[in-house]
């Protein structure tokens, strides 16, 4: 028994009933080796304690930290640091659910942490929304602008999203529930 999650933004899991199985950094493709091609949309949560494997590769698929742009939208002094991460996993559970737009979950589920959304951006390769922290850390030493793996705040656009209920260039709420 027990769902898992991954804490975007934090070195750390959010408390009750919740034990942390590593803390890592954010990684994903690189945003612009080329743009008008393909590569993983997917972000990852690496350990710091990874097991290098002893196979060289040519290099067709990049994997690099990812930085905070937008950085005040985060939290204030955000641009080029480099982002943590913590795979969680919540013990008295079974099931752990990102729901976006919401900072609060339904009856009977339990809040692991809440945040903003955060995704690539627009002009970039494709890449998987995430939910940040809405109290975000850095990585020691990270703000470098390597311009690696982008991660941007998530904005509205009223058109063909529904406005309302949703509200043109907001940022967007997001909260991780575990039930």
């Amino acid at each position: 028994r027990g769902s898992t999650y991954i804490r975007w933004g934090r070195k750390q899991c959010s408390g009750v009933n919740t034990e942390i199985l590593y803390t890592g950094f954010a990684a994903g493709s690189e945003y612009a080796h080329s743009a008008s091609y393909g590569g993983p949309a997917n972000m990852l949560c690496l350990p710091k304690n990874p097991e290098i494997s002893n196979r060289t590769t040519p290099g067709n698929s990049i994997l690099v930290g990812t930085e905070y742009r937008d950085g005040n939208v985060f939290v204030t002094g955000a641009s080029y640091e480099d982002v943590p991460c913590a795979l969680c996993r919540s013990v008295n559970t079974s099931s752990s659910i990102m729901i976006p737009g919401r900072e609060s979950c339904d009856s009977g589920w339990k809040i692991e942490y809440n945040g903003i959304l955060a995704s690539g951006h627009y002009g970039h390769k494709a890449s998987s929304y995430i939910c940040i922290d809405s109290h975000p850390e850095f990585l020691q030493a990270g703000e470098d602008n390597k311009n690696g793996h982008l991660l941007y705040a998530t904005r509205t656009k009223c058109g063909s999203l529904a406005c309302p209920p949703y509200v043109n260039n907001m940022a967007i709420n997001c909260v991780i529930c575990s039930k």
